[in-house]
């Protein structure tokens, strides 16, 4: 007797559920990413279908101009020719190295580097430049080369360019293509892999300002990569403008200046005392920031002389240090102008004997005549009288040993020289090192750009004023332009018998002392010459002085000249600083002016009561 089903499920039925329910699940699966691909995803592969068939050809934005003080154009943008490739089917290695090879004598560059850029722009699966300002018979070449090779063309755009070559070069700096470590950085912001961004001063400061919103063509491109019609042109937007403090004129009067000094090398710095706005700021060697806008320029940029003399550069001051010594000694009432001294031409420090410029002596010396005839032997004693502790203090005052402040990377803040210094060191003081620091030798290092601020503090008597270069910033569309403000960092406190004193002084320098040769007639110049003992080499020559016209009673003009290696302050930087102070007042340079006989005066030309005010205070006598 067989037995019977009594409504329960076969063992087939359950197979057949367990297939159907794996048939939904997989249908389910299906069609989650049949969703997915036509309603999540549309917009992506829209995208990508329309990468395949267009490309986008970057057109750079004119970067923003950079002017000076009187609107006369230092940077500014020109039409020029590009070289790009855009990747296509055909990039194999095969392919891409016999394009390599067949541009290189035309782009007069590097095989492996133009190769690389290939292959970068076939990763990047984006157009890139392989060449930019291209000159008219390497257009010929090129043109003839894209019959041959899918994927690359010559394309207009704009490119920077710099109209007086390497006038102010440091300042304004220059442009140089991305490395990987920028492209990091950039790509989010818009830049395209092969863009040129500022590499040093005003470009690479203000980036971002002066780049622009970049336009371009939006092309239709077969599959082999080939240029069919203009879908698109898209505008681009030219970036912000700088207008600067500097004169263009006086900048390259005092290169020119540097560049026909002894050495050739040196820098200038020149301010306006009542603000602290550069006027001027070279340093020599310089170079072309326009040779590295060309194909072939890139090999030179191991070689660019980036160090800024200016604002990097640190040296011993010489003797315009004893513009700060004089300061020290007379406001702390430790010398009487009239205190006298003999100058044999040297001076015994106990066992250390320390020689005068003038080997011969200078005979009998007071301050005025000590500072205008730069009498070493003067300041040895007279520092020696004030003490390293004062002149230390001083030093700290007139802002040594401090940056500046300038907007500008890399700057030095020098040495500060002195008894405390050499004490957080671990280290002893003597008279000898009271005697180099007076004159400005031993350890004091100062930047040219640190002399200027200090002679812009005695021209305006107190006022440190953080140094500046941009005047305004001047955005497109709707947005404010930007206005720089003066900045005061400090004051230096001195009676004013001080002030009148080291005024007279530093004029005596130019009108019959040591710093002769800068003399001209119509200008009242007080000046300070230096010879800095160099272990690097022949002596560094310094000139450093304030001007106005006669008949103002207001300085207008600070500035500091450094020559390296160029011999004595008088003969090598003297004349340097001549030509720029000509080049502002406007004075045509002529027969040498008639000179007064050397300087042997003393302070009784000056008012009584100022000079009452600087006397040491004499000791109270015992009654008997």
């Amino acid at each position: 007797m067989g037995a019977a089903v009594t409504g329960g499920r076969t063992p087939l039925y359950d197979r057949l559920e367990v297939l159907w329910t794996l048939c939904y699940c997989a249908g389910a699966v299906l069609a989650l990413r049949l969703f997915q691909v036509q309603v999540a995803q549309n917009m992506e592969y829209a995208r990508a279908a329309e990468r395949n068939r267009t490309q986008m050809i970057r057109k750079a934005a004119p970067r923003g101009r950079i002017y000076d003080r009187s609107g006369d154009v230092l940077a500014t943008s020109q039409a020029a020719f590009s070289l790009i490739y855009m990747p296509g089917k055909q990039n194999d290695d095969a392919y891409l190295q016999r394009l390599a090879r067949d541009l290189t004598p035309s782009l007069k560059g590097d095989y492996e580097v133009i190769l690389d850029s290939l292959k970068r722009s076939v990763r990047e699966e984006s157009a890139i430049r392989l060449a930019e300002n291209l000159p008219p018979h390497t257009m010929f070449q090129l043109s003839e080369l894209k019959t041959i090779y899918r994927g690359i063309d010559l394309i207009v755009e704009a490119r920077r360019y710099y109209p007086y070559g390497a006038s102010l070069a440091h300042l304004l700096g220059y442009l140089g293509r991305m490395d990987e470590r920028d492209w990091k950085l950039l790509k989010r912001e818009g830049y395209r892999v092969d863009a040129r961004i500022g590499k040093l001063g005003l470009e690479k400061i203000f980036e971002r300002d002066l780049r622009g919103v970049d336009g371009g063509i939006r092309m239709e491109v077969d599959a082999q990569g080939r240029l069919k019609r203009v879908l698109e042109n898209i505008d681009w937007q030219a970036g912000a403008n700088l207008h600067l403090t500097i004169d263009g004129k006086l900048q390259r009067a005092a290169e020119v200046a540097l560049h026909k000094s002894p050495s050739g090398k040196g820098a200038a710095v020149v301010l306006d005392p009542r603000s602290g706005r550069i006027l001027a700021l070279a340093s020599v060697p310089d170079f072309d920031p326009n040779q590295f806008l060309q194909p072939e320029s890139s090999a030179n940029l191991k070689e660019l002389p980036e160090f800024n003399l200016a604002t990097q550069g640190t040296f011993a001051p010489g003797s315009t240090f004893k513009i700060i010594t004089s300061a020290a000694m007379l406001n702390e009432g430790k010398v009487d102008p009239h205190d006298g001294i003999y100058c044999p031409g040297y001076y015994d420090a106990g066992k250390r004997r320390f020689l005068c410029w003038e080997k011969k002596g200078h005979k009998h010396m007071e301050f005025l005549s000590g500072l205008a005839n730069s009498c070493d032997v003067y300041f040895y004693r007279m520092g020696i009288k004030t003490g390293g502790d004062l002149i230390e203090k001083y030093e700290h005052m007139f802002g040594l040993g401090t940056k500046t402040r300038i907007a500008l990377p890399g700057e030095k803040r020098g040495n500060v020289f002195g008894p405390q210094a050499r004490a957080a060191r671990g280290l002893s003081w003597h008279d000898g090192d009271t005697c180099n620091l007076a004159i400005g030798q031993g350890e004091v290092l100062v930047t040219p750009l640190q002399m200027a601020v200090v002679m812009g503090a005695v021209a305006n008597r107190g006022v440190l004023w953080r140094p500046y270069f941009v005047e305004r910033i001047e955005y497109p569309g709707d947005r404010p332009e930007y206005r720089q403000k003066p900045e005061e960092l400090g004051r230096v406190q001195l009676k004013p018998g001080t002030w009148a004193l080291l005024d007279e002084g530093l004029q005596l320098v130019v009108k019959s002392g040591t710093g002769g040769q800068v003399f001209t007639p119509g200008l009242v110049i007080r000046g300070k010459t230096g010879t800095a003992q160099n272990p690097q080499g022949g002596d560094n020559a310094w000139f450093v002085a304030y001007a106005n016209k006669e008949g103002s009673q207001e300085p207008e003009i600070a500035l500091a000249v450094l020559v390296q290696h160029g011999g004595h302050g008088s003969a090598a930087a003297g004349p340097v600083a001549k030509k720029i102070l000509h080049a502002y007042f406007g004075v045509e340079d002529g027969a040498p002016a008639p000179r007064v006989a050397k300087s042997t005066a003393a302070a009784a030309a000056l008012p009584a009561a100022l000079l009452h005010e600087l006397r040491p205070a004499q000791p109270p006598t015992r009654a008997r």
